[in-house]
C-alpha cells in the first residue's frame, strides 16, 4: 500500500522534473521538486496537528472518534511518502548540480 505512494510522489517529481527543464534549465530542478516536496510536507505537517497548542490537542484527542483519527493519520502516511520522493531528488539535484 505504501509502495503506491512513494509511485505517486516519484511521478510527481519526474514531472517537475521535464516541467524545470522545458521552461527553465537543469539548475531549476532542485527548485521546483523542493516547493512539491515541500508543499505535501507542510499539508502532512497541518493535518497531523504539529501546529497547534496542547489545549487543542488535548481537546481534539478527547472528540476525536477513532475512525477519524485513523483516517487523519493515513492522510498524514500518504502525504509524508508523496513528499519524500520529491525531496530526495531536490536534494540530489542540489548537492549534485
Amino acid at each position: 500500500m505504501w509502495m503506491k505512494y512513494l509511485g505517486i510522489g516519484t511521478l510527481i517529481s519526474l514531472l517537475g522534473i521535464v516541467v524545470a527543464l522545458v521552461v527553465w534549465d537543469v539548475h531549476k530542478v532542485a527548485d521546483v521538486t523542493g516547493m512539491i516536496g515541500l508543499i505535501f510536507l507542510v499539508f502532512s505537517m497541518v493535518m497531523s496537528g504539529a501546529f497547534v497548542n496542547g489545549d487543542r490537542v488535548r481537546l481534539n484527542a478527547a472528540t476525536e472518534t477513532d475512525k477519524g483519527r485513523d483516517e487523519r493519520n493515513r492522510l498524514v502516511t500518504r502525504s509524508l511518502l508523496i513528499a519524500l520522493p520529491n525531496l530526495l531528488v531536490m536534494l540530489g539535484f542540489y548537492l549534485f548540480i
